[in-house]
């Protein structure tokens, strides 16, 4: 009977429990029905755990555990190259109500009740194994929110919800917040179903609360006890921490700064000085910031000519010519990139050399994510076709493609079996020059 496994109304029996899952499947660890099977495909782990482990109603809307005021989920991991686990994803918090949010405060939010306490399992993803034989790692989670987090993630949530209550649910971004994101959660392409929003007539594609793959990260290293924090207190929000790492630089030029730091150019061929540097003021040399893998954030600097205009455009990923014909543009990298939020870091020539003269977060309007999605398509359209009449600067104000190879040699397939130098996509210089220009902080 339930109450011979475990007390659903006591915290600490719910997870002196779970550990029965930990190093096992769930296969192992309880007596499956026959037909489970046809669930694999149906439902995710989380709800097979719910049904069949804990013996809960997965459908319940409100926490899990309500007796004990205790919130369940159940999160995938990857297994890195030194042994330890990241976030295979974000963590799922639930469905954002656009009219209900709007009654809320923080204290009575939805995501406030959710995350109040939480117990988090993690199991180890295997894309070629069933669900029910996925097996659990690391040892439950009691999650509580600290209080640097929570100053973290009540701003994010206000950013949100503030954004629905100026009739703008339908612009909604993930690079608008740092730890709570407004990730989508529909099915995507022109078929899905759009949702009303109270304060416009405009309708809005699916979002859902989550805990971004960077903050679940971050999670998971406290709790494998390799995480430092950002900030030891709650004075400065992460954005206004990090630009105050800038601030005894500002106006400074590069050569004073590298004196400073006792950081040089290597030779005339440093390619990335400028982002080492960049690096070194805000106290390391580690290509990838661990404030910033955090925070899904990308730093770009960025070096103006005399004229006010980029030395070049900005660089993505190089676009992968199979890939891109078996996606959608909210499934694409480029589509997740400028969602994401940047670090902006602006170097100025001048009469003295380069000088740094602003560092600000940035995240592209919506607006402009409609123009680079009409860039992707028109790209993806001319590669199922074969043809490299790709999106050049001119033809759009926001991005191109164009080149971004080592060589002549490096290249890759098109669909007809021809080869053609590998291609990325580019915001065009000329916008981010816009984008310096009309800043104010």
């Amino acid at each position: 009977m339930f109450q011979e496994k475990y007390d659903k109304s006591s915290v600490d029996s719910i997870v002196s429990y779970s550990n029965l899952l930990t190093g096992k499947t769930l296969d192992e660890v309880v007596t499956l029905p026959g037909k489970v099977e046809n669930l694999k495909n149906k439902g995710d782990l989380g709800r097979l755990i719910e049904t069949h482990f804990f013996e809960i109603d997965p459908s319940n809307q409100q926490i899990d555990f309500p007796e004990a005021g205790l919130e369940l989920k159940v999160t995938g991991l990857l297994r890195r190259t030194d042994g330890s686990f990241s976030a295979k994803e974000r963590l799922v918090l639930g469905m954002i109500n656009f009219h209900a949010l709007i009654e809320e405060d923080w204290e009575t939010s939805y995501v406030y009740i959710k995350c109040q306490l939480m117990l988090i399992l993690f199991y180890l993803y295997n894309k070629d194994v069933r669900r029910i034989d996925q097996k659990f790692v690391l040892a439950p989670l009691l999650y509580q929110i600290t209080e640097w987090d929570e100053a973290e993630l009540k701003r994010d949530w206000q950013i949100i919800r503030a954004k629905v209550i100026a009739g703008k649910a339908h612009e909604l971004s993930e690079g608008d917040t740092f730890l709570l994101g407004a990730c989508r959660k529909g099915a995507g392409g022109e078929k899905e179903a759009l949702r009303s929003q109270p304060k416009s007539n405009v309708l809005a594609k699916s979002r859902a609360f989550s805990f971004k793959t960077s903050y679940l990260n971050r999670i998971i290293q406290r709790h494998q006890g390799g995480y430092a924090p950002v900030a030891n207190a709650v004075d400065y929000n992460f954005e206004d921490s990090i630009l105050l790492k800038f601030k005894p630089f500002l106006g400074k030029n590069v050569r004073a700064i590298s004196s400073d730091l006792n950081f040089h150019k290597s030779g005339k061929n440093h390619k990335g000085f400028l982002s080492d540097l960049s690096r070194r003021m805000l106290g390391t040399s580690k290509k990838l910031l661990p404030e910033f893998q955090d925070n899904a954030i990308e730093m770009k600097t960025v070096r103006l000519e005399a004229n006010g205009i980029p030395r070049e455009h900005m660089s993505f990923p190089q676009i992968d010519f199979d890939e891109i014909r078996n996606q959608t543009w909210e499934d694409s990298e480029f589509f997740e990139k400028v969602e994401r939020k940047f670090l902006i870091v602006v170097f100025d020539r001048d009469d003295d050399g380069l000088t740094l003269s602003k560092v600000f977060f940035w995240n592209m309007p919506y607006e402009d994510r409609l123009v680079a999605g009409g860039v992707w398509e028109a790209t993806k359209a001319a590669i199922e076709r074969s043809q490299t009449n790709f999106p050049r600067a001119k033809a759009s104000r926001v991005a191109h493609v164009r080149p971004k190879a080592r060589n002549k040699q490096d290249t890759a397939a098109l669909p007809d079996g021809s080869h053609f130098p590998k291609q990325a996509f580019w915001l065009n210089r000329e916008y981010i020059a816009d984008v310096i220009r009309n800043y104010r902080r």
